[in-house]
């Protein structure tokens, strides 16, 4: 495990910004943001550099990160009442729905509010138990509820940075094809599933398992036409990867179909241990394996699998990789594995989860693991509740976490970072972002009670 108080490889201060926010009028878009960014060069030693941006825009919560947590921020922050920003690196939303092409919901179905919302917008087939859709419908229903709920949404945008004031922050720092730029908000959410905004604000955060650090594995998705089978996963697949002398790095194989696209397959096949998900050394060259994999998996299936598999060919890989497990942010409570085991109850509870803790192993399956290292707990557990405060950063007044970031322990982000149950955290923050602003309160100051029924009536749960 890293306990980690300033983690940044930038961190922006505040000294020069306070010095000249009289003389610049800075708060009015379109003035000058001045600041000092710690980076490290390549020696490793850190060195200052002036920075100034513009000040692009002021709202009054800026979320970022679009993947099902920031989607759901958004959407609930706007429909609050708040004027609200969505910001994401990538060219669309949707994240681990899209991007990585985990094209089914997982612990979605029946949760109301934005999980259901989906299913009613979406064409969703049962196939493996899994509630399966196609990707680009849901690349093309997130940008019109975007639109619905009046997001502005800003793609190709990267925080590099964030402008902080003692324990608050004052905006976040962005990288595009439009220069350096600054957002100016009163409440930020994090959903970056890394915790990236709240490590570049000095959070204190875990990674890892606490006797060893080790996190769960990244994979890599590809997509294939022209494969005349069934939905298929596990053994089968298998056996016919062996018949061409290949071993998967993930054994589970699976296709999960897109609905209504004969032949068109999501391959499921690789899984890569020991990484860092916040490196981007790490990421490259996980990409790279990635690809390769999926290349020689799709060519050996079409030599050895039969007439299911003689005119399947590779359509895609990617876009991006799929990372279960990074940074977990420091909040005003901590999720443990002990409060699921006995279905804790909160007073703040955002959502009550009932899936067991989905962790995949964290070592090779085809090398002899450690030994002498404690035992995983059972995966069962109680229907628990997620409180409010984990969404809550510990270190910043006025950050709110959303999705796999948010404060708990290594075995509790396993059952939380499913899909269905990101996006109600992501629910919760955005309106408890919209309520802050409105009462003009920090975050942590909001009344609990008050902000769970408020979600319940908003989730469409109340009576």
């Amino acid at each position: 495990m890293r306990r980690i108080k300033d983690g940044s490889r930038e961190t922006l201060t505040r000294r020069r910004f306070m010095a000249t926010a009289a003389a610049t009028g800075i708060g009015s878009a379109g003035m000058p943001v001045l600041g000092e960014v710690k980076q490290a060069d390549q020696t490793g030693v850190h060195q200052t550099l002036d920075c100034a941006a513009p000040v692009i825009r002021s709202v009054d919560v800026l979320v970022c990160g679009g993947g099902p947590a920031g989607c759901a921020a958004a959407i609930y922050a706007a429909r609050a009442g708040a004027k609200t920003m969505l910001i994401e690196n990538l060219p669309f939303l949707g994240g681990v729905w899209t991007a990585v092409g985990v094209s089914h919901f997982i612990q979605g179905r029946g949760r109301g509010g934005f999980n259901t919302e989906l299913h009613q917008r979406l064409p969703v087939h049962q196939v493996f138990g899994r509630n399966i859709y196609v990707i680009e419908d849901m690349k093309a229903l997130l940008d019109k509820l975007m639109d619905e709920a009046g997001v502005r949404t800003q793609l190709h945008t990267r925080a590099i940075a964030v402008s902080k004031d003692g324990g608050r922050l004052q905006g976040v720092f962005t990288a595009s094809k439009s220069g350096v730029e600054f957002i100016e908000a009163r409440v930020v959410i994090d959903s970056t599933g890394d915790g990236d905004i709240a490590a570049a604000a000095g959070c204190e955060y875990d990674m890892g398992r606490t006797f060893d650090g080790k996190t769960q594995p990244v994979t890599l998705f590809g997509t294939i036409g022209g494969y005349r089978g069934e939905p298929a996963k596990g053994r089968p697949l298998v056996e016919i990867l062996e018949r061409g002398g290949w071993r998967p790095s993930y054994p589970p194989v699976t296709l999960f179909p897109q609905p209504g696209q004969p032949g068109i397959f999501r391959l499921m096949a690789t899984q890569f241990y020991g990484l860092d998900g916040t490196d981007v050394r790490h990421l490259t060259r996980a990409e790279i394996q990635g690809r390769e994999e999926i290349r020689k998996c799709v060519e050996v299936f079409k030599e050895h699998g039969g007439d299911d598999w003689k005119d399947a060919f590779l359509i895609e890989t990617g876009p991006a990789i799929g990372v279960r497990e990074t940074r977990r942010i420091r909040g005003r409570y901590t999720l443990t594995w002990e409060d699921l085991d006995r279905g804790a109850r909160f007073e703040d509870g955002i959502t009550e989860v009932s899936s067991g803790s989905n962790i995949h192993p964290v070592d090779n399956p085809y090398e002899d693991p450690p030994s002498g290292l404690p035992a995983r707990p059972k995966f069962s557990v109680r229907p628990y509740e997620i409180p409010y405060r984990c969404l809550l950063a510990a270190d910043v007044d006025n950050l709110l976490l959303a999705g796999r970031c948010i404060s708990g322990d290594c075995y509790a982000l396993g059952s939380y970072r499913l899909t269905g149950n990101v996006v109600r955290t992501g629910e919760a923050a955005g309106l408890a972002g919209a309520m802050a602003t409105q009462q003009r309160v920090s975050p942590a100051d909001l009344d609990g009670k008050a902000l769970v029924m408020r979600l319940t009536e908003m989730r469409g749960e109340a009576g």
